[in-house]
């Protein structure tokens, strides 16, 4: 017995000392490479009610202990090609590092790639296949028809049907208007917050809610869209008709969407590990991207 409480105190003292604190210290000194700046660039270029002018934002990278702020580039060449052909420039606009190419311009299918170029910096360059238009083959929609977001209310339900091409991968986006009319026959249009109870919808940055087509590649799906008709439509108003925009992504733009988003969210989490936002551009950083879009208008 005397032997096993001398062990006992023994390993209780040896425990005591090994839990100085400079047990749990150590120094690290870790070595950067030197920087080299290369651009940076931010283009989403396709069709939609919130994408109709083609534009890019044109930067620079800096090295991550760096303090000082990124200079804005506003003498950058930015071409976009189409199927190997320029297609147009894009000009600067307002000093800020922003870049437009001409309004009502046509993004019809093919291969589009950016280029960019600046003094003092090796050009860089993104290509991207505009996505096939998405297939709607009918559309329902049921007022006050199912709880969601823990609300106490029903939402409105809207089901649209789409056909998924075959042997495409293919990640969608949706956009709502409401047609509202009032009592003096005049319309106005709102653009309802619209979000899914369909698990397979996954959270984007500034597209929040994407579908990826992965489980059911080349058949028809029904997408439901919930959203609150009655927060837009006043007493005396009737909701004529509903237009949805229905936003095919290429790949790059669902990755870099997706990735921006899980970044933001690794924010000031010492738990969550570093999560780098998707880039395509070919010797710099950033991403160029092309969405497609049809409108199907649901009339009541």
């Amino acid at each position: 017995m005397k032997i096993l409480k001398i062990s006992f105190f023994v390993i209780l003292l040896l425990n005591l000392m090994g839990c100085d604190e400079d047990r749990f210290t150590a120094v690290k000194n870790i070595e950067f490479p030197e920087h080299e700046s290369v651009l940076a660039i931010t283009s989403h270029i396709g069709l939609s009610d919130q994408f109709t002018a083609p534009q890019a934002f044109v930067g620079h990278s800096l090295g991550i202990l760096d303090q000082q702020d990124y200079t804005i580039i506003n003498d950058a060449t930015v071409e976009l090609y189409k199927d190997g052909n320029l297609f147009y420039n894009l000009e600067p606009l307002n000093n800020n590092g922003s870049y437009f190419g001409p309004s009502g311009q046509d993004i019809t299918p093919g291969t589009y790639t950016m280029k960019v170029s600046a003094p003092n910096y090796d050009p860089v360059e993104a290509t991207q296949v505009l996505p096939s238009m998405a297939t709607v083959l009918s559309a329902t929609y049921e007022f006050e028809k199912v709880p969601f977001d823990f609300d106490s209310d029903l939402y409105d339900l809207m089901k649209l049907k789409i056909a998924d091409p075959e042997d495409e991968e293919n990640f969608y986006a949706f956009e709502m208007v409401f047609e509202i009319m009032d009592g003096n026959g005049n319309m106005r249009e709102a653009f309802p917050y619209s979000d899914s109870d369909d698990p397979l919808f996954e959270y984007g940055y500034n597209v929040e809610h994407i579908l990826p087509d992965i489980s059911f590649n080349g058949k028809n799906y029904d997408v439901r869209l919930v959203q609150q008709s009655k927060w837009d439509v006043q007493q005396g108003e009737t909701l004529i008709a509903v237009r949805v925009n229905v936003i095919t992504l290429t790949k790059d733009y669902y990755t870099y969407e997706i990735s921006r988003n899980l970044n933001y969210e690794a924010e000031d989490n010492p738990f969550a590990e570093p999560v780098l936002v998707h880039s395509n551009f070919e010797g710099g950083f950033g991403v160029f991207t092309l969405n497609n879009v049809t409108t199907y208008r649901h009339e009541f």
